[in-house]
């Protein structure tokens, strides 16, 4: 499962999924870097690897748009794992405050 992240969130050597606002295209590839254009006051992100899901190739390029839309891969199992923490949480809290319908 694919969550939207922002720019800033983005880790050296994970791999994001990248929708591109230049073309209609889906790429997958490992960040490496920020890198910046100061003259233009253009900020792009490289990648390594990056690969186009849309037509099965290799892309030459692998400088995206900081305005590009970049996803996360987030396990299931995670996130089976954050909602019985979550309900825990709300179960104590409920008991702690006398609310059986806090949430």
């Amino acid at each position: 499962m694919f969550q939207p992240i922002e720019v800033c969130a983005i880790e050296y050597s994970q791999t994001y999924k990248i929708l591109a606002d230049h073309d209609n295209h889906e790429y997958k590839g490992k960040f490496k870097e920020y890198y910046s254009y100061p003259r233009v006051n253009l900020q792009y992100l490289m990648f390594d690897n990056v690969f186009d899901m849309t037509t099965q190739n290799d892309r030459d390029s692998n400088l995206f748009s900081s305005t590009s839309t970049f996803y996360k891969f987030v396990s299931q199992k995670d996130r089976i794992q954050s909602d019985m923490e979550r309900r825990a949480v709300n179960i104590i809290v409920r008991r702690l405050i006398g609310d059986e319908c806090f949430k």
